[in-house]
C-alpha cells in the first residue's frame, strides 16, 4: 500500500469515528436531560419515605386507619422502585453510547496501526488550514473515549441505590449536579473537538 492510500484510509476512518461521536453525543445529552426529573423525583420520594417512617400515625388524627402507614410506605417504595427502574433504563442507554464510542475509537486506532508502517512521521504530524494532524485527532479521540467511560462509571456508581438508601437518595440531585459541574470542561472539549474537525469532515 502506498503512503497516499494509507493516509486516505486513516483519514476516512477518522471521519467515520467523528461522525459516530457526534451522533452518540446527541444521544448522551438527550438521556441526561431525561434523567434530571427522575433524579428530582427520587429525592422527593426519599424525603416522603423518611417523613413516613418518623411519624407515629397512631398519635395523629389518622390513627384510626390502622394500616394507613404501611400502605403509604408500600406505595412510596413502589414509586421509588419504578423511578430507579427508569433511571436504570437510561443508564443502559448511556452504556450503549459508551460502548459505541469505545468500539469506534478502538477500530480507528487499529486502522492507523495497520497503516503506521507506511505512513511517515511527517504525514502523521502534518496540519493544514482545513485539517488537524492525524496524531492530534487520535489523541483527541482517546480523550473523548476516556470521558465517556469515566462519566458512565461515575453515574452508575451514584445510582447504586436501594429503598434503604434514603439519605443518599435525598442528596442525589446535589451529587448529580456536582458531577455535571465537574465534567463541564470535558463536555466542552467534546464539542470543541467536533468543531475543530468540521472542515476536515466536510473535505471528504
Amino acid at each position: 500500500m502506498s503512503e497516499v492510500a494509507a493516509l486516505l484510509s486513516a483519514q476516512q476512518s477518522l471521519r467515520q469515528c467523528f461522525d459516530v461521536i457526534e451522533q452518540q453525543q446527541e444521544e448522551w445529552k438527550h438521556v441526561l436531560m431525561e434523567c434530571e426529573p427522575l433524579i428530582s423525583t427520587l429525592s422527593n420520594l426519599a424525603e416522603q419515605l423518611q417523613a413516613c417512617q418518623k411519624v407515629t400515625f397512631t398519635q395523629t388524627p389518622l390513627g384510626g386507619f390502622t394500616d394507613l402507614q404501611d400502605r403509604l410506605r408500600y406505595k412510596l417504595e413502589a414509586a421509588v422502585d419504578l423511578t430507579l427502574e427508569k433511571l436504570n433504563d437510561n443508564m443502559c442507554t448511556l452504556q450503549k453510547v459508551r460502548d459505541s464510542v469505545s468500539q469506534k475509537v478502538g477500530s480507528t486506532l487499529y486502522v492507523y496501526e495497520v497503516n503506521a508502517e507506511v505512513l511517515s512521521l511527517e504525514a502523521s504530524l502534518q496540519r493544514t488550514s482545513l485539517s488537524p494532524s492525524i496524531a492530534d485527532m487520535l489523541e483527541w479521540l482517546q480523550d473523548i473515549e476516556k470521558y465517556y467511560r469515566n462519566q458512565y462509571l461515575q453515574r452508575r456508581l451514584l445510582l447504586q441505590l436501594h429503598n434503604d438508601c434514603l439519605t443518599e437518595m435525598k442528596s442525589l440531585p446535589h451529587s448529580w449536579a456536582k458531577l455535571e459541574d465537574n465534567s463541564s470542561s470535558k463536555q466542552q472539549f467534546v464539542q470543541d473537538t467536533l468543531l475543530n474537525v468540521s472542515f476536515f469532515r466536510e473535505a471528504a
